[in-house]
């Protein structure tokens, strides 16, 4: 059965912060994006370690893969036709410049840490008031701040919280753990399945964390302002695409962006 929008989802989306178009990916393109997926798994590993979680842009990597089955998910009318009937006009929901894949790691399981896009690339003691008036200014314009993971694979590796995206301040018990090496490798003495035990108890006790799960050909948007997380498990193939939706404002944004967070630290090493 072809996917179907229903204007459902535009409210679910605004108040939950992310909504999942199920089996959006037609069979015959699936089964060629796993095709080149795989190499481009076997591939993220070689160039980036064992233990990592993605590659990225694929675009980098087109003498190695084959990445016409990617062009064709960027062009793929009935994703075109949902973000703009979720989002409005002037969206580009797939973009093969920025395109990653999301895999899983070959060793052992870790996580990412929670956090939120945006907030998330400048440092705790950066975070003034100049900065956040600024945010403040664009927390809720949907123009900006909109990912996507499309799975290949059956894949419940990202944990989010529920509307979060409706507020910038954090509520008792949310806290940033990018920075936490324990998320990442436990001690020597611990096997496997005490450290997934870890990194799971993690997920689960942000307050009103949920896991998402995908199934082959689920294409989810989310606001990724809101707190949000990833835990990789080596024993769960992984092969999801992670992309932006963006907006035609968005390079002059990231310009201006990229400014603010400078003029940040450097507020930040003055004091």
């Amino acid at each position: 059965m072809a996917f179907q929008f229903e204007d459902w989802m535009i409210h679910h989306y605004m108040q939950e912060g992310y909504i999942i178009f199920r089996h959006i990916i037609p069979a015959t393109l699936l089964a060629d994006l796993r095709r080149e997926g795989d190499k481009a798994r076997d591939l993220a590993h070689q160039v980036n370690g064992p233990q990592t979680q993605r590659i990225q842009p694929l675009e980098r990597y087109g003498d190695q893969i084959n990445l016409a089955p990617f062009k064709a998910y960027v062009e793929l009318d009935d994703i075109h036709r949902a973000v703009t009937a979720l989002l409005g006009n002037g969206y580009t929901p797939a973009n093969i410049d920025i395109m990653g894949l999301l895999v899983e790691p070959q060793n052992s399981p870790w996580h990412c840490g929670w956090h939120r896009d945006g907030v998330v690339e400048v440092p705790l003691e950066a975070r003034d008031d100049e900065l956040k008036a600024y945010l403040a200014k664009l927390w809720y314009d949907l123009r900006f701040y909109n990912q996507v993971n499309c799975a290949l694979y059956a894949d419940s590796s990202t944990w989010y919280v529920p509307g979060s995206h409706l507020r910038a301040h954090d509520l008792p018990g949310e806290k940033q753990s990018t920075q936490d090496p324990s998320l990442r490798a436990g001690p020597e003495t611990w096997s496997n399945e005490k450290m997934e035990q870890y990194v799971l108890k993690h997920c689960r006790d942000m307050p009103g964390a949920i896991q998402t799960h995908l199934d082959p050909g689920d294409f989810m948007i989310y606001r990724n302002l809101a707190w949000h997380c990833g835990l990789y498990l080596p024993y769960q193939p992984r092969a999801t695409i992670h992309d932006i939706v963006s907006h035609q404002d968005r390079d002059p944004w990231r310009e201006e962006w990229a400014k603010v967070k400078q003029a940040a630290i450097q507020r930040m090493k003055n004091r």
